[in-house]
């Protein structure tokens, strides 16, 4: 069997994640963490922090420039971060040294990483909305989405908590909400998906109980959120979000597609 049920092409039918699925993977994480990057040197740029040229310069290739994510690797195995084997591989295909040399400046890895997987979080949330509001209404399903405009303006939120000014900037660029304490928000996000694979999984009275899939799909959604949760404050924060995070938010959508109406 495979690591993961939502990247098998053979169980695909079985926990299907829709759109979800292209969130949770190397391309997603590195486009969006491109994005900040050129927004970032934008922002720098027009506040006088960097060259002009050079901010515009990497705004504009961050937008075209291809990583491999395989050769991030060994970096990510030193620095357990991709960030700077990401911005040392932006260095190198950007072939710029005068402008390069301004990649990320002045921003921590942690900062980039942040930010660029708040970007994925808040599409996250969208599909998940719109998941839940084809099921049919019950009280469960109808608290689990009257707490997302809250969920939204707490926890989606830019990074760079050490610099408010420029991290409001990058924040509006973005249009996401000024910084915050990220391992607490992807904490309280994994708590609101796993509401939603329960209200998710709890049919109407009427109908029986949840399918044998779909009770083992919310067992381990609500194992792995445990788990997530008690790390919180942990030195290892960060590795844990990258182990169970992603588990959590597909498979609560995953559960959110199977138990939809079949007309949908």
């Amino acid at each position: 069997m495979t690591a993961s049920v939502f990247d098998s092409p053979m169980f695909t039918k079985l926990f299907p994640v829709g759109e979800a699925g292209r969130l949770f993977t190397h391309s997603a994480e590195l486009r969006a963490a491109l994005l900040v990057l050129g927004t970032l040197a934008k922002v720098q740029a027009t506040r006088g922090d960097i060259p002009e040229d050079s901010g515009f310069f990497i705004h504009r290739s961050a937008m075209e420039v291809q990583v491999d994510p395989a050769g991030l690797a060994a970096g990510v195995a030193t620095d357990q971060t991709y960030i700077p084997a990401l911005i040392a591989a932006f260095d190198k295909a950007m072939e710029a040294p005068e402008h390069s040399r301004f990649i990320g400046h002045g921003a921590t890895p942690q900062d980039i990483a942040d930010t660029a997987l708040m970007l994925r979080l808040r599409q996250l949330l969208g599909l998940a909305e719109k998941a839940l509001q084809a099921l049919p209404e019950t009280n469960q399903t109808a608290a689990v989405l009257a707490e997302l405009p809250a969920l939204r303006a707490e926890a989606i939120h830019a990074a760079f908590a050490n610099d408010a000014d420029i991290g409001a900037e990058i924040a509006s660029a973005l249009s996401l909400g000024t910084s915050g304490d990220t391992r607490q928000s992807t904490r309280t996000i994994a708590q609101w998906l796993t509401a939603a694979a329960q209200a998710a999984a709890h049919p109407p009275a009427s109908q029986t109980q949840p399918s044998p899939t779909a009770a083992a799909l919310l067992q381990q959604v609500q194992t792995l959120n445990g788990t997530l949760q008690l790390s919180t404050l942990a030195p290892h924060a960060s590795l844990a979000e990258t182990l169970h995070l992603p588990q959590i938010a597909l498979g609560s959508l995953s559960l959110l597609q199977m138990v939809r109406p079949a007309s949908d």
